[in-house]
């Protein structure tokens, strides 16, 4: 049986079902900058996502005359590249996005603001505006923290799928492929476009029911659930009792604004503007994790050192608490679990997360300046 989307109309007084046919864009003169990129920009919607557009046929590199189809912001402040095909994506579409993605990783929140309002035909307070509504968010601090990809087309080529699938696992999210379907009724003349995620792939265990007997987390169907819920209201709670009166050399200048749902996990993130941190690519956080089986909460406070920068090892950090390391350069320390979501367990968590900051932050911030004499010297 074939898996292709399909589209049926429906005579509910004769009960009969007919078949639409499936189309090619090509075939009804439709264009991808004329009439795909169109749909796309007034409801981005089409995607699967909640994007704000930011840019449209952008252009504005420095060093290369290359041209995006269209630029958006997500919930989570990533920058998000979205390359459209129209038939077929051809087989380097892939690498295309990648070099776009690649050019936007430095874009400072002023340059976005000022591509939002051009794009948008407003002032820049206008568009700052705009996109503090998006992100639900009091600053702009999460803006441009990292870029996305999203391609869309009727088909991919099996080079671009490959690539795609490697990518997310090494990066989970990074690029999203969405199947745009036409189909045409003869019959009135309407054109439907059937829109599937097809990248990243649905994982066979959401279909899968199981008995639960102790506390879990209800996964968000959208950010916007997890915005104001207890999980975020108790993660907010545990950073400010685990940053409040910090030095500000070392207090991380940038958080979520919400607690993320890692499935059966949410987490919460904590980082530096400065170098050598990088966006997300170091990062302090907290997981919290339901303990089925025991009815408790569990708790892991995380250094994430995604750069793959040298440290000492970790025997030579002194941290009072039990300690581990992780794949891809990941300490982990592991609070005590509790019951409930109480100040008791909120400060556990806060005294590892403060003393991890106190004793990590400065052995980075030493070796991102080393970093820098060295380029500076064999300049």
């Amino acid at each position: 049986m074939s898996g292709d989307p399909q589209l049926f109309r429906v005579n509910p007084e004769s009960q009969q079902s007919e078949r639409i046919e499936e189309v090619d864009f090509a075939r009804l003169g439709l264009r991808e900058r004329r009439d795909i990129q169109e749909w796309v920009a007034a409801n981005p919607g089409i995607l699967g996502d909640d994007l704000l557009i930011i840019g449209k046929e952008f252009s504005g590199f420095d060093q290369t005359s290359e041209r995006l189809d269209l630029l958006a912001v997500d919930l989570d402040g990533r920058l998000v590249i979205i390359e459209l095909k129209r038939d077929d994506t051809g087989s380097d579409v892939h690498w295309q996005a990648i070099k776009y993605a690649s050019y936007f990783q430095r874009a400072t929140a002023d340059s976005i603001i000022r591509m939002a309002a051009e794009y948008r035909g407003e002032s820049e307070d206008e568009a700052a505006t705009a996109l503090l509504r998006h992100l639900g968010a009091d600053d702009l601090n999460a803006l441009n923290n990292d870029q996305r990809i999203i391609i869309a087309s009727h088909r991919f080529a099996p080079e671009v799928t490959s690539a795609a699938l490697w990518l997310n696992r090494k990066a989970p999210g990074d690029i999203t492929c969405v199947k745009l379907t036409p189909h045409f009724d003869p019959q009135n003349g309407a054109l439907y476009v059937q829109a599937s995620t097809i990248i990243p792939v649905p994982e066979a265990e959401q279909y899968l029911v199981g008995i639960s007997s102790g506390p879990r987390v209800e996964r968000a169907a959208t950010a916007n659930n997890n915005r104001d819920d207890e999980v975020t209201a108790f993660l907010r709670a545990v950073e400010l009792l685990a940053t409040d009166g910090l030095p500000a050399r070392i207090k991380p200048d940038r958080k979520s604004r919400w607690a993320g749902d890692g499935g059966e996990r949410r987490y919460y993130h904590l980082w530096y503007s400065r170098a050598p941190w990088g966006n997300w690519k170091m990062s302090y956080s907290v997981d919290l994790y339901p303990q089925e089986e025991s009815g408790i909460w569990g708790a892991i406070v995380l250094f994430e050192n995604r750069q793959k920068l040298a440290l000492p090892a970790i025997d030579d950090i002194n941290l009072d608490a039990q300690q581990n390391i992780l794949p891809h350069g990941i300490y982990h320390l592991t609070a005590i679990g509790a019951d409930t979501l109480n100040d008791e367990f909120a400060n556990g968590i806060a005294k590892v997360l403060r003393n991890f900051i106190e004793h990590i932050t400065p052995i980075i911030d030493d070796l991102g300046n080393e970093s820098d004499g060295n380029e500076e010297t064999a300049a």
